[in-house]
């Protein structure tokens, strides 16, 4: 799990192309990991989380303890200063090492959601990343410190079976996957509109072969 962990934690720190707060990680991670349970029953970290009073948080701070091994490493490097409340205030850029992910560990799908995640807050306030972290269901329906409990969407799971049974899409999806260019980099909304799949949420994903 710990090579899953630090994947993560690299590739939202990479993609956010500015000094990312201790904060801002750990829910833009938390955003990522509920998305990809509502689709698939499962995390892409593997970690839980629990009610704290500024919203999701790991246990045991698993997110913030594997960024400063990161730190510690050379892959990630970290600047302490004050927050506007006085107190400690934690950002973290891409450190002199490079760090490799192999498919293995981060898949296609994986790394798109969290990029796909990193981008929608891109350039809006701290507060506005917590406050949609506790907008979320197992948030809101846990009490304080409380384990969250996550759950699949039946509506996503309703269009995965839909899409995974028709053999035209997942064959143009396995075709455009392969191709190289056309798939690298894909918004979620572009495979959306690639393959005509049509629902009100914004944040529908298909789950594809590899």
């Amino acid at each position: 799990m710990a090579d899953k962990v630090r994947a993560t934690i690299m590739t939202v720190i990479e993609a956010s192309n500015e000094p990312v707060h201790r904060t801002r990680l750990v829910k833009l991670i938390y955003l990522a990991d509920n998305l990809y349970y509502e689709h698939f029953g499962e995390t892409i970290t593997g970690l839980s989380y629990m009610w704290d009073d500024f919203g999701p948080n790991t246990i045991s701070n698993a997110v913030a303890k594997e960024a400063d091994n990161l730190v510690q490493d050379g892959y990630a490097c970290m600047k302490m200063g004050t927050s506007m409340y006085g107190g400690e205030s934690y950002l973290y850029n891409v450190g002199p090492k490079k760090i490799e992910i192999p498919d293995e560990v981060l898949n296609h799908l994986e790394r798109q959601i969290l990029l796909d995640t990193v981008n929608r807050f891109k350039g809006k306030p701290l507060g506005q990343v917590v406050t949609a972290s506790k907008k979320t269901k197992p948030f809101r329906e846990a009490s304080q410190y409380e384990v969250l409990n996550m759950s699949q969407s039946s509506d996503y799971q309703s269009l995965l079976n839909s899409i995974t049974s028709d053999n035209r899409i997942m064959s143009e999806i396995k075709e455009a996957i392969t191709s190289g260019e056309e798939a690298e980099g894909m918004e979620l909304q572009e495979v959306k509109q690639k393959y005509g799949i049509s629902m009100q949420t914004s944040q529908t994903s298909v789950e594809v072969p590899r």
